[in-house]
């Protein structure tokens, strides 16, 4: 019916050469679906094509084009950076190059015995983020004070024709001149998504000034097939319907019935269109207001292609046979041209009209193969700054207007919405808020007390006479006079999962201001909720938990963290057996310098274990069940900009572990190989083990969490793993079941284990590369040689457990001028307490 409907409608537009046919999409990274597209607008020139993405990065472009008079997309390169500047930027966990992003800063951060160089990093930033936690040193300031700080900071590198009020403190600003100046063509400025276009220009007029250019930031065509300012696009889309000139849309995906700006009305300029469109996923907020309604096969369940950030192109392949008899957007475009195809012949059609070799079938099966299209990236263009740049830069808004200033950011988990139904991304912690299942009025320590109001108390939120109301949430290092609003939650239709989950930024989102704008009122409302924070769950206090100094300290005194925590004359006193040493020995490290605190490890093995979501009511309570952490810790005497920690804490597999000889049944016990092992047809629940481990890491089933009977989660487990019902302790288990699989492998083989041949779930997905896993007993593997480095210490080894998961202590490259850790610095405490000043030349975190 679908299909004859859409030939009858196609049909009628033959004659008016597509007038009134309109086709919206995100920004489009797919070169088959860009070629059908552009095709199907030469077959019907009348029509026409736009694009719309909640949080699209299309300022960056747009800089570029006043900086060098054409849209480019900038692509920076961290492991060459010396200096690395933030202007409201989280790089390291934002936008599509961000793993690739985090990965290479990562690698400049690594320090050992044989290499004590650090790259720095600063970052001035309007909401402590995941990159303004890495930072050596942090500014906080309002959204719309970068634009001063970009100003200034190109005035004093040379950009002709620039200047403002930098609103950071002369003693900063004048240490991240001095690192410029010292660093040039080693260093890199990067503007944030949220920042307009202004913003990123002054970005590449500073890197085109300190010589960056070639080296550590480079300018390339956009991944986008047909890049476009998509706030723009979607405006003169919503006009032509409302004024009666669209009578046929299609929409491939995006849901912008719920994510456009609520001043444009989106789904009231869809009602006057007279046959709609609409291809998503799921049954959601657009889909209630359109004729048809095409449910969108996934990334995974078809063919495909795609262009990463830096245009490498990519064939998708399907890992599943379609669940749901979803249609891919290139079927629905083929289908409206005439010319119905299958994904797979779709996509091999193109590229074949892209291939010049002679042999093209051995060249589509080493694409398939390799998993890339080799030599698609875009090449580096050659720019330079337009001569008349300082004419062409919009002028800086002048600061000003009653009440608050409300930041807009994508969400950390859900993005722009999209994954709202997805449980494990619901439960797991926003990194730096640490909160689950809902978004949050998030402000700073004095204004909540200007406000009069805790965690957790109802806000009115009144920005152009839309109202929201949302539940306080308090983030020490958030500036003053601004408040920051997560879009992406309060959707109405979506699956039981994400349905009246938080509240709904959007309705506080302009066109005119999409990032953020002054002028919002906040007043304190009736009620209170109890926030599912995990911030304060399985707490280990007081003691030397996160171990801390500067690079100059470290250089002094290479061995200064082994004078913290407990020492005695020789071995404590231990009244355990000694376990018998098997073949292998197996320990992690983890570097507290490269985690950047992006909980990837925690959705990791979620998905590796079968670990079941719990929902808002149970987390709230204190029982999540993942079996890795990511602890977050404030520092330092400041409120409005402390220090911030984060720290991995997955099961440490004592050598000595308390929990082993509590249990009543035997259900945990030593393997000969290391590892703490939970027998779960053993345990009878009487979790003396949970109470016994101080490192608070063992999970209590308490309800039957697994839905064992719908057959399509069945498809979603790891079979190598058990799904556990209620009633018994889980925990890490080092992906056991990974290291049997490769101990069989080299069974058959007659060899051994190689170093680096079992990678945990964790260690896998850790985009920095900062949990290391192996044979400790192997002098040669890696995890030895980092657990002999001078940083390395045991989490509470005052308590004589030897845990096989150790740390390598954080350590920050501060500036001379701003190190803060030097003797007569600060100390620091966790967010439960005020800090205290502690004179010393290495910090403890607890």
């Amino acid at each position: 019916a679908f299909s004859q409907a859409m030939a009858t409608k196609m049909t009628a537009l033959d004659a008016s050469q597509g007038a009134g046919f309109r086709i919206l999409t995100e920004p489009v990274t797919s070169p088959t679906l860009a070629a059908k597209i552009l095709a199907l607008l030469l077959k019907y020139p009348l029509a026409q094509w736009y694009q719309y993405d909640a949080a699209g990065d299309d300022a960056s472009r747009l800089g570029a084009e006043i900086a060098f008079v054409e849209q480019l997309a900038a692509r920076y390169y961290f492991d060459k950076a010396d200096v690395v500047v933030s202007l409201d930027a989280d790089f390291l966990w934002t936008g599509p190059a961000a793993v690739r992003h985090a990965r290479d800063f990562s690698s400049r951060r690594k320090v050992t015995h044989d290499h004590v160089e650090m790259s720095r990093l600063y970052v001035a930033e309007s909401m402590p983020s995941v990159t303004g936690s890495a930072a050596d040193h942090r500014a906080s300031i309002k959204a719309s004070q970068v634009d001063g700080l970009a100003r200034a900071l190109a005035q004093r590198l040379g950009v002709p024709g620039v200047g403002g009020d930098a609103h950071v403190s002369d003693e900063w600003l004048r240490a991240v001149v001095d690192d410029l100046e010292h660093h040039r063509g080693s260093s890199v400025v990067v503007a944030g998504l949220n920042q307009p276009p202004a913003v990123h220009a002054l970005a590449h007029a500073i890197n085109a000034a300190l010589g960056n250019i070639g080296v550590t930031v480079d300018y390339a065509q956009t991944a986008e097939a047909v890049p476009a300012n998509y706030t723009e696009s979607l405006e003169t889309l919503v006009t032509e319907m409302k004024a009666g000139q669209v009578n046929f849309l299609v929409v491939l995906g995006g849901n912008p019935a719920f994510t456009a700006p609520a001043d444009l009305d989106f789904a009231g300029g869809i009602k006057q269109v007279d046959t709609s469109v609409y291809v998503g996923l799921h049954p959601d907020e657009t889909a209630s207001l359109v004729t048809w309604n095409v449910p969108a096969a996934h990334e995974l369940e078809s063919w495909g292609d795609a262009r990463a950030f830096d245009g490498t192109a990519s064939i998708i392949q399907p890992l599943i046979n379609p669940l749901y008899g979803g249609r891919t957007s290139q079927e629905i475009v083929d289908l409206l041209a005439g010319t119905p195809s299958k994904p797979y012949d779709a996509v091999r059609a193109y590229w074949k009209t892209q291939h010049t070799d002679a042999d093209f079938e051995k060249w589509w099966r080493r694409a398939l193969h390799e998993g890339v299209v080799e030599g698609t990236a875009f090449p580096a263009k050659i720019v330079a700054l337009a001569v008349d740049f300082a004419s062409k830069l919009p002028s800086a808004k002048a600061e000003g207007g009653s009440g608050f200033e409300v930041n807009f950011r994508p969400d950390p988990t859900i993005w722009d919405g999209r994954y709202a139904n997805n449980g494990w991304l619901q439960e797991a912690p926003k990194p730096i808020t640490k909160l689950t299942w809902e978004n949050t009025a998030i402000i700073a320590p004095a204004t909540a007390e200007r406000l009069n109001v805790k965690d957790g108390d109802f806000l009115t939120l009144t920005y152009k006479g839309k109202s929201v109301e949302a539940p306080a949430f308090t983030l020490p290092g958030h500036p003053v006079e601004s408040v920051t609003v997560h879009l992406g939650y309060g959707r109405t239709k979506t699956g039981r999962v994400g349905t009246d989950a938080g509240f709904n930024a959007y309705t506080l989102r302009t066109s005119e201001s999409p990032w953020y704008a002054a002028g919002l009122t906040a007043q304190k409302s009736r009620g209170h909720t109890k926030l599912a924070n995990t911030q304060r769950h399985h707490g280990m206090e007081g003691r030397d938990i996160i171990r801390e100094a500067s690079l100059a300290s470290y250089k002094a005194d290479p061995h200064l963290f082994s004078h913290i925590g407990h020492h005695g004359d020789g071995p404590a006193p231990n009244f355990y057996p000694k376990h018998a040493p098997g073949p292998y020995s197996w320990g992690m490290s983890i570097d507290l310098a490269s985690c950047i605190g992006c909980g990837a490890c925690t959705v990791a093995c979620v998905a590796e274990n079968n670990i079941p979501v719990v929902g808002k009511e149970q987390v709230a309570i204190g029982r999540e069940m993942h079996w890795i952490r990511v602890d977050m810790y404030f520092g330092g005497n400041d409120l409005a900009n402390p220090d911030i920690l984060h720290q991995p804490v997955p099961c440490m597999h004592c050598e000595n572990a308390p929990c082993e000889p509590v249990c009543p049944v035997h259900a945990t016990s030593h393997s000969a190989e290391g590892l703490n092992e939970m027998t779960y047809n053993r345990c009878v629940g009487t979790r003396y083990c949970a109470n016994n481990c101080p490192y608070k890491v063992r999970r209590f089933n308490f309800y039957e969490f697994n839905d064992r009977q719908t057959d399509v989660l069945k498809l979603q487990r790891n079979p190598n793993v058990t799904v556990r019902t209620r009633g018994v302790m889980e925990k890490c288990s080092y992906c056991n079941q990974r290291i049997s699989a490769a101990r069989i492998t080299a069974k058959k083989e007659n060899r051994p284990i190689a170093d680096g041949e079992i990678v945990t779930a964790c260690q896998q997905a850790c985009p920095t590369q900062a949990i290391t896993f192996g044979d400790q007993a192997d002098p040669n593997s890696k995890v030895a040689k980092l657990k002999a480095e001078p940083t390395n210490y045991s989490l509470l080894e005052e308590l004589n457990t030897f845990p096989r998961t150790t740390y390598l202590a954080k350590l920050r490259n501060a500036h001379p001028s701003l190190d803060r850790s030097a003797p007569g610095g600060h100390g620091t405490e966790s967010r439960e307490t005020q800090p205290e000043p502690q004179a010393e030349s290495s910090e403890t975190h607890s």
